[in-house]
């Protein structure tokens, strides 16, 4: 992969994600393979001129563009290591200074990646436990809540399981048993609710 380190600005070494998600490209930190992410960060989706410049070396094509997507042309989501610096244009977003390696990512780390992410962009709201803080006891029915992928809406709550012996690459299901992410965004949170969905 492409290797560089920016003299100028402080760089933040981590191993993670790169993925396309929520029309943006964020860098999703992990401690190990298939742990918890740590973080998602936004970035800016450019390289620091120090990398794309040695990346046109590398290669040998002086065309090859300073975005993000250069650095793996055939993926919108692979791990790797990185090396990020705030970017130059919003200290909101970061750019991509280094990438020693990368491989294609997992089908666990990208779905707890886009999970990540879409908890970044709308937390958690009170009344619901993070699943990155805590998940529920194994088959039973808690109240999930996702983002919803409507304009009326923020989030969309509804009855689902948490099924990681059944199906541990796809853990959530509803109460039919389908996977919640065929039908919509992951799950973010959850909360008890005996009192509505309790057996009759």
């Amino acid at each position: 992969m492409h290797t560089h380190s920016s003299a100028r600005r402080p760089a933040d070494h981590s191993y993670g994600i790169i993925i396309h998600h929520r029309l943006a490209w964020w860098l999703v930190d992990f401690p190990d393979l298939d742990a918890m992410p740590l973080r998602a960060r936004k970035l800016s989706g450019r390289l620091t001129p120090a990398l794309a410049d040695w990346l046109r070396s590398e290669t040998g094509d002086p065309g090859v563009g300073d975005d993000v997507a250069a650095l793996n042309p055939e993926s919108r989501c692979w791990s790797g290591e990185f090396s990020t610096v705030p970017s130059s244009t919003d200290a909101a977003l970061f750019d991509i200074d280094a990438h020693p390696w990368g491989s294609e990512a997992g089908e666990l780390e990208t779905r707890l990646a886009r999970t990540m992410i879409d908890a970044t962009l709308h937390p958690v709201p009170a009344g619901f436990v993070s699943v990155f803080s805590a998940l529920p006891p194994e088959n039973q029915p808690v109240l999930a809540i996702r983002l919803s992928g409507y304009t009326c809406a923020g989030y969309e709550v509804l009855t689902a399981r948490h099924m990681p012996t059944y199906r541990p690459r796809s853990p959530w299901r509803d109460i039919s048993g389908d996977a919640v992410g065929d039908n919509g965004s992951d799950i973010i949170g959850w909360r008890e609710g005996g009192e509505w969905i309790a057996p009759t």
